[in-house]
């Protein structure tokens, strides 16, 4: 009984340096993944840029408008990450959303962005129909998860 008391204490103090250390990681991965180098088209008023969050907003008035937010996805960690998911909305009849990499190629769950490196990355929301509904609402923002790769 003596040594089983032991082992569970082991096990449970080998399990909590376990859970620190990936606690840790998971915080300088929050810390180290970053956008930077915004540039915008002229229709947009750029606030700043926070981590993973760009303030910003735009003005499209007629169709053909549009706006473009080019940004790099910088990994400063000492881990190689991956696109876990991305997020925007859906094209509709007036409102088509982008959201690519500077050369066009579309983003995909699992693209992986090295330790140490970046990826330039655009979106681009372009007002192609005039709006012909009362209320209609539309939301341009997006958001990428991004987690340590395995």
């Amino acid at each position: 009984m003596k040594y089983l008391d032991m082992a569970i204490v082991g096990i449970l103090f080998v399990g909590g340096i376990l859970f620190n250390n990936f606690s840790s990681d998971t915080n300088a991965l929050n810390k180290g993944v970053y956008y930077d180098n915004v540039k915008y088209t002229d229709n947009v008023v750029f606030n700043s840029v926070d981590g993973l969050n760009i303030d910003y907003q735009a003005k499209l008035t007629n169709p053909g408008d549009f706006y473009e937010l080019d940004f790099d996805v910088v990994n400063s960690t000492r881990h190689d990450i991956q696109i876990a998911d991305y997020m925007y909305n859906e094209d509709d009849e007036y409102i088509t959303y982008e959201l690519c990499y500077a050369d066009g190629t579309k983003i995909k769950n699992g693209d992986i962005i090295k330790a140490g490196k970046s990826k330039k990355l655009k979106y681009k929301v372009s007002y192609v129909n005039p709006i012909k509904e009362d209320n209609y609402n539309f939301d341009t923002t997006f958001a990428i998860q991004y987690e340590q790769a395995i």
